[in-house]
């Protein structure tokens, strides 16, 4: 029964059921996923997929965003590449968002198949996507998303599944149904479609692969979507069934009917709610945005380095020069996600939280440039790197660490980080998350285009033709 009631769920999902802070949670989601496409899609990885990708590209309806500048004209291609291409460029940088007891990166994959959705239907079939339905589908497709990865946590991650890749297509699924309008025998049917087309293992974090498996992700639930409303079947119970996904993937972990019985439950409380009543229940809410382009697990221990550099004046080299070695207690996962000690690039350093540790200490910063190639294996990064050690303390939330300097003349300087930026107790505001998309935005676009776009985006419920988004992000 669980396939069907999420289907049952998805289909009668509406604009108008929604309360508005699950609205703003989708909008601040929108906002920052845009804002990583742009910043990543003029990554040499994203340039590589497309280069790789042209001989096929077919009906050249849809957007390849942020490449008008970069190419001198814009790059166009079909619905499906669009949104592997996008979702590429949506999470090369480790920049997106993070459902922090998932570990999910919920929005790349889904809204990049809606945004290229909008451009497809208004071109194929003569159908404008308003801002109003766009948001209500990918609030469909990441709550689905997000539920799911609920049910099989933490084992299926520990396990070495790359969970965003494994549920996403089930989400883009959803949201697709629910943007297309399909019954709810047919959203089951992209559910159960999707269900077959999981995307990723762990071992490929620190190379391009990583960021394919958003957008294959994106790719599969656009196919099973497409495929059920042209009539395409799959198992009723393809979620919960013996030999179904959340059996085969989810090592033991099943949660499932409680995920769903919430999710319906908090649907119709909120329909009968006042404003402001029943805050927090929907998992889009909980929904995180990173400060820093990197694995979650490392943020603490940023954000205390960057603390250190700024109060210990670590800018002037001579202070620099006085600390002897760093020690770092960090919460288990960190070392199992992040523990590469040499990192020979920006994608193995997004995953080295002694890489954070450093550019933290050294350059007080850590924004995409701090994840170049020549900053990894700059002579000052390396020194510092060198004389980090790292040690897990069971007893750490992921969102804490405490770092110590101890100096060459005995001293002991300790910073105590209870909660990073960017966690649901110190989250970013919007001014942050407007200063980040600008920093991703204005060198792809320029200054004026990169303005016009964020207001688009954080108006994108008034936006009567989501199109026209892609088209000015081109």
């Amino acid at each position: 029964m669980a396939t069907k009631q999420l289907a049952d769920w998805v289909s009668g999902l509406d604009y108008c059921s929604l309360r508005q802070p699950v609205i703003d949670a989708a909008v601040r989601t929108f906002q920052n996923s845009l804002g990583s496409i742009l910043g990543g899609s003029n990554h040499q990885t994203t340039q590589r997929t497309i280069k790789a990708l042209q001989p096929l590209f077919g009906d050249r309806r849809c957007t390849v965003i942020g490449h008008a500048t970069l190419a001198d004209s814009a790059v166009f291609c079909d619905l499906q590449n669009a949104a592997l291409i996008n979702g590429v460029a949506s999470h090369v940088h480790d920049y997106d968002d993070t459902h922090l007891h998932t570990v999910i990166h919920p929005a790349g994959a889904v809204v990049v198949s809606l945004l290229a959705s909008a451009e497809h239907l208004k071109l194929a079939d003569g159908r404008v996507v308003t801002g109003k339905e766009f948001l209500t589908a990918l609030i469909a497709g990441i709550e689905v998303g997000l539920r799911i990865g609920n049910a099989v946590s933490p084992k299926h991650y520990d396990e070495g599944w790359h969970i965003t890749g494994t549920v996403s297509p089930m989400a883009v699924a959803a949201a697709l149904s629910n943007l297309l309008h399909l019954t709810p025998e047919q959203t089951a049917n992209a559910i159960g479609i999707s269900s077959t087309q999981p995307v990723g293992v762990r071992v490929h974090f620190g190379t391009d692969t990583k960021a394919l498996h958003v957008g294959l992700a994106a790719q599969n639930g656009i196919q099973s979507a497409m495929l059920a409303r042209g009539g395409y079947t799959a198992a009723s119970d393809a979620l919960e069934g013996r030999r179904g996904w959340v059996e085969v993937l989810g090592n033991g972990s099943n949660t499932l009917d409680l995920q769903i019985t919430q999710l319906t439950k908090f649907a119709e409380q909120d329909k009968a709610s006042s404003e402001g009543e029943n805050r927090g229940l929907w998992e889009i809410e909980k929904n995180t945005f990173k400060p820093f382009p990197c694995g979650i697990v490392i943020h603490p221990t940023i954000d205390a380095c960057i603390q250190l550099h700024n109060e210990q004046k670590l800018n002037d080299k001579n202070n620099l020069n006085k600390i002897q070695s760093i020690r770092l207690r960090v919460h288990p996962l960190v070392l199992d996600l992040t523990g590469k000690k040499t990192p020979k690039d920006g994608l193995e350093a997004k995953f080295s939280v002694y890489h954070g540790a450093a550019i933290g200490l050294v350059l007080g910063s850590a924004t995409p440039a701090e994840y170049e190639d020549h900053i990894v294996n700059s002579t000052d990064v390396l020194q510092v790197r060198g004389i980090v050690s790292a040690e897990v303390d069971d007893n750490m939330r992921s969102d804490e660490a405490i770092v110590i300097l101890i100096m060459q003349d005995g001293t002991e300087i300790e910073k105590h980080l209870e909660h990073a930026i960017g966690s649901l107790d110190r989250p970013m505001t919007n001014d942050e998350l407007r200063v980040k998309f600008q920093s991703q935005a204005e060198p792809v676009l320029g200054k004026d285009r990169a303005e016009e776009v964020e207001t688009m985006a954080w108006k994108i419920y008034d936006v009567p033709d989501v199109a026209r988004v892609a088209k000015a992000a081109r």
